[in-house]
């Protein structure tokens, strides 16, 4: 029953969120989206690259960019 109830709480406030995230941005909601999905990927992908150099993994091939 508590589990349950707290898994509704979290649904409600979640989709109350969503709800207001998109009342806020509007039409502009999936460019914020995808900027901040797009800004993530580069980080992680700049932080997956020191780790492999700290490993010592040699790149293979020439990067031309980051």
């Amino acid at each position: 029953m508590k589990d349950g109830l707290l898994l509704l709480i979290t649904g409600l406030l979640c989709a109350g969120g969503a709800a207001l995230f998109f009342r806020f941005f509007g039409n502009e909601a999936f460019n914020v989206i995808i900027l901040v999905t797009l800004v993530s990927v580069l980080i992680d992908n700049v932080r997956l690259r020191r780790r492999l150099r700290e490993m010592g993994a040699k790149p293979e091939g020439k990067r031309t960019w980051l």
